[in-house]
């Protein structure tokens, strides 16, 4: 067979109904963020019916804790030690033959209580797939192992494939970084994971956005203590209210300037700042002694998680020299714990084309959105494994609270399947 009649004839016999068992099967088995990742037990045996040489590893932070997309869970959190990571490597046969390396992540949230049925048992209803970790991320563990099966089943490749389900939710040090710092890496990566945009496969998500988790501290004075005709006290919130308006200042200004250079979204805002939370601390009878506001940055390529901490530092400083208090008492910032580096994976990459041609064989359809996303796992590669990675997936809902489970569209779903074993056929054969 060609090349072209091979890609037909694994397309005409995947089998549909298995894979949405494997996904059936992936969701019953509950695998909530930081406890042990059960499912991988079910993803190992199909690395071994596949021939594939295993590596199962926890996240190591010792690894990884001096990189700067590091990401420390809070001192509340913990990860357990039955959460592992998951990698089959499968050789390929020839020197020259191209790398593909595909990945999801198989942690979920946890359920929520009192949800009025069960998560874990997931169903089918009006074209979706219902289920805990339907979308965020088990259709994606689904469709690479169905992929890859599914090719496997009926050759060999030039190229070595590398199938990663990884730990991703939360501690995302653990997971993808960690697979990398250990050596995972290839001519080309695809990050799996179901697209909330409503784009589906139309989308490849190209450019990963910085993201920083910080928090400004604000400190005020109680005054002289005991002394009630003393006024030399000084309200933390009210001096924060100033902070939070050189805050916005300094966002506006960001966003006036720093634009996409290319892409769907070029001439766009490639920075936002989010004020999430702003709350007095420590109290002296009624005056607040201390104003934390907590902040999520997101920003891009040519920045970095220093250099914007560091310009915002010097805004502030300026910003705020006019008020006596603050000049003298200046805001402290303090990182949290979501760190993440900007990356970009330009469209005119090998393994972009790749993706887009896959998509659109299968699909049909004659437009694709270059999609950005804060934080995404395709930076983790490019970053730190040299690998141009993009990230595709099928539509999806139910995330952040909008419904009590998250699904996948199922039509979606299994052409994602396709569009895959053919990206595997194009990408690990050679002509």
């Amino acid at each position: 067979m060609t090349k072209n009649e091979l890609k037909e004839h694994v397309l005409q016999n995947i089998d549909g109904e298995r894979a949405v068992r494997l996904l059936k099967s992936l969701i019953r088995i509950p695998s909530a963020s930081g406890q042990p990742t059960l499912p991988q037990e079910l993803v190992l045996q199909y690395f071994e019916q596949m021939g594939m040489q295993v590596d199962m590893f926890q996240g190591n932070d010792e690894e990884v804790k001096n990189l700067p997309d590091y990401c420390p869970l809070p001192p509340e959190e913990n990860i357990d030690s039955g959460a592992f990571n998951l990698v089959g490597v499968k050789k390929g046969k020839s020197r020259t033959g191209k790398s593909l390396m595909l990945f999801s992540h198989i942690d979920t949230e946890a359920p929520e209580p009192d949800s009025g049925g069960d998560p874990l048992q997931a169903y089918i209803r009006d074209g979706k797939l219902y289920g805990l970790g339907a979308a965020d991320a088990k259709s994606g563990i689904a469709i690479m192992l169905a992929a890859a099966q599914a090719v496997l089943k009926e050759t060999e490749l030039d190229g070595e494939l590398i199938l990663m389900s990884i730990l991703g939710k939360k501690g995302g040090s653990a997971g993808t970084l960690s697979a990398v710092s250990r050596g995972y890496h290839a001519d080309g990566g695809v990050y799996i994971h179901a697209a909330e945009t409503g784009h589906g496969f139309q989308e490849i998500k190209c450019y990963s956005m910085g993201t920083i988790d910080f928090r400004v501290i604000v400190k005020g004075s109680g005054g002289a203590p005991n002394d009630e005709l003393d006024d030399s006290e000084v309200n933390a919130v009210e001096k924060g209210a100033l902070v939070i308006r050189a805050l916005r200042e300094w966002d506006s200004g960001r966003r006036s300037r720093l634009m996409f250079k290319q892409g769907t979204y070029e001439g766009s805002p490639n920075t936002k700042l989010h004020i999430g939370l702003a709350q007095g601390g420590t109290y002296v009878g009624k005056d607040p002694l201390s104003f934390e506001v907590q902040c999520r940055l997101y920003f891009g390529v040519g920045e970095t998680i220093e250099s914007v901490l560091a310009d915002l530092n010097q805004y502030l400083t300026e910003a705020l020299s006019g008020d006596p208090w603050l000049r003298e008492h200046m805001p402290v910032i303090e990182k949290m714990y979501l760190r993440a580096s900007p990356a970009e994976t330009d469209t005119s990459e090998a393994i972009h084309t790749a993706a887009k041609d896959s998509i659109i064989g299968i699909t049909g359809t004659n437009e694709i959105i270059y999609q950005y996303h804060g934080a995404s796992d395709i930076r983790l590669p490019v970053l730190y494994g040299n690998t141009p990675t993009v990230g595709i997936g099928p539509k999806c809902g139910g995330l952040y609270g909008q419904e009590t489970v998250d699904w996948v569209d199922l039509e979606d779903f299994l052409t994602g399947i396709k569009i895959c074993a053919a990206l595997i056929i194009d990408w690990c054969l050679e002509d």
